[in-house]
């Protein structure tokens, strides 16, 4: 199975370096890159994609609530996999709020990413055809 990811940030040299390697991955298609969050829901839509690798703090022109993105998304099954530099309480409580089933540090992105993508996609297609499920407190520690 093709694992379909959509890849929201702002920065774009956080989404060639992601773009870097996912290209390595025959199981894993990038199927669209934003950079905001309504162009995250649109997207998400548009390609129905599986995964979402989700910036925390991206600009938000839309005035969207984290709410209103983790319904969109959630909407279309799609799981969130937020990445941010910061790993705070604050900050897993943000990506919980998004809907994340993981917090990924940006920093390692390298080494925990493919993971953490292969590990969302194993759920299986119904699983990711249901309503997102909010993640467990046990996918935040560290």
């Amino acid at each position: 199975m093709c694992i379909k990811v959509l890849l929201a940030d702002d920065t774009a040299v956080v989404r060639k370096a992601i773009r870097t390697l996912l290209g390595h991955e025959p199981e894993i298609e990038l199927v669209g890159e934003a950079q905001n969050f309504a162009e995250t829901v649109s997207m998400t839509r548009k390609f129905k994609s599986q995964v979402v690798i989700l910036d925390l703090h991206m600009p938000d022109n839309a005035n969207l609530t984290p709410m209103n993105v983790s319904e969109g998304l959630g909407a279309y099954a799609a799981r969130v996999l937020a990445i941010s530099v910061w790993n705070d309480e604050n900050t897993r409580a943000l990506a919980r709020s998004y809907g994340a089933t993981e917090l990924l540090d940006k920093m390692r992105l390298g080494q925990e990413l493919i993971p953490a993508l292969m590990k969302l996609g194993s759920a299986g297609e119904s699983a990711l055809r249901t309503a997102h499920a909010r993640p467990s407190a046990q996918a935040f520690h560290n």
